[in-house]
């Protein structure tokens, strides 16, 4: 049913980041002058999401604006174009299932759903999706993160048992691997090709898993230009080594080393487009933007990224 989705749900998929104007508005016009950009220089699978896209800052109705404005604008640009969007980070089963029909109703081609519930048991997760599949008949990208568990309160990994019981639900097409654990991320991998694993972090990370039939991951430095995602992924199939490190060392290593690493993953992507331009790097509280001290460093090593971009494109 969902084979399609799934079959061009291939190599770098793009994160839908959310800015915020001066009143801590969503700034639809930047949102919308972001997507042009990257679906001009090639990015043809989007992806809002929990994090990166910012729903931890807005309210329920938001994320319902959020979601539709995405759909539509990504469809407008090409109807091919897949268009991913999540429900709440805290919900129950009931109110995923209604953001899980209004992304359908909207031409949503994937709901991405996140459980951050406590877990107790493999049931109960997958009686969650069954339900949202059944009642909402969209194709579902579960977002794997780890649990806390509901019995001691503690952080934990998905247990094995529970991936390998996902291809039990019909709708489920894809997953989201966020464990960051190199053993899991193998593991997620034996899903395919009945569920297409999309693997978050650096591309660094990514290569590793190559040998183990990586087919999709989430974009990195590619939210500056979809061209450097598209770049890699030609490369990535045709196993051109030395353009893949180009690609490696001189665009993704500055901003992930120099960074990421001191700032955090989340405060930097943002600050990294407005040095590109595209928007404010401002947040809601309780998430803080970087200081303009260290933004300066971000506009740095942008400069730096973007000359490397440069040299890339032009070969």
């Amino acid at each position: 049913m969902f084979d399609d989705v799934k079959e061009r749900l291939q190599g770098c998929v793009y994160t839908i980041f959310t800015p915020f104007d001066a009143d801590e508005k969503v700034d639809y016009a930047a949102l919308d002058r972001y997507l042009e950009h990257m679906y001009r220089t090639g990015a043809r699978k989007f992806y809002a999401m929990a994090y990166n896209s910012r729903y931890s800052q807005l309210t329920h109705p938001e994320i319902l604006e959020l979601n539709a404005f995405c759909i539509r604008k990504v469809k407008q640009l090409d109807p091919d174009n897949i268009a991913i969007v999540g429900d709440p980070i805290h919900c129950s089963t009931k109110e995923t299932i209604e953001f899980s029909r209004h992304a359908k109703d909207h031409g949503a081609d994937l709901v991405s759903l996140l459980v951050r519930e406590k877990y107790f048991s493999d049931d109960q997760i997958i009686d969650h999706y069954a339900d949202v599949g059944r009642a909402a008949r969209i194709g579902i990208l579960v977002h794997e993160m780890p649990f806390l568990s509901g019995m001691n309160g503690l952080q934990m990994h998905w247990p094995a048992s529970l991936f390998l019981a996902l291809p039990k639900v019909p709708e489920i097409v894809a997953l989201k691997e966020d464990a960051k654990d190199f053993e899991i991320t193998k593991l997620t991998l034996t899903l395919e090709p009945r569920i297409r694993v999309v693997i978050a972090g650096r591309k660094s990370v990514f290569m590793d898993y190559r040998p183990y039939g990586a087919r999709a991951y989430l974009n990195g430095i590619s939210m500056l230009d979809a061209r450097i995602g598209e770049a890699f992924w030609a490369a990535y199939e045709r196993d051109d080594k030395a353009r893949i490190q180009f690609i490696l060392d001189k665009l993704e290593a500055p901003f992930f080393d120099r960074c990421c690493a001191k700032y955090g993953w989340h405060r930097t992507n943002k600050a990294l487009l407005q040095a590109a331009g595209f928007m404010h790097r401002r947040d809601r509280m309780p998430m803080p933007h970087l200081s303009d001290a260290d933004y300066a460093l971000v506009e740095d090593v942008h400069r730096e990224v973007a000359a490397a971009a440069a040299t890339l494109f032009a070969s």
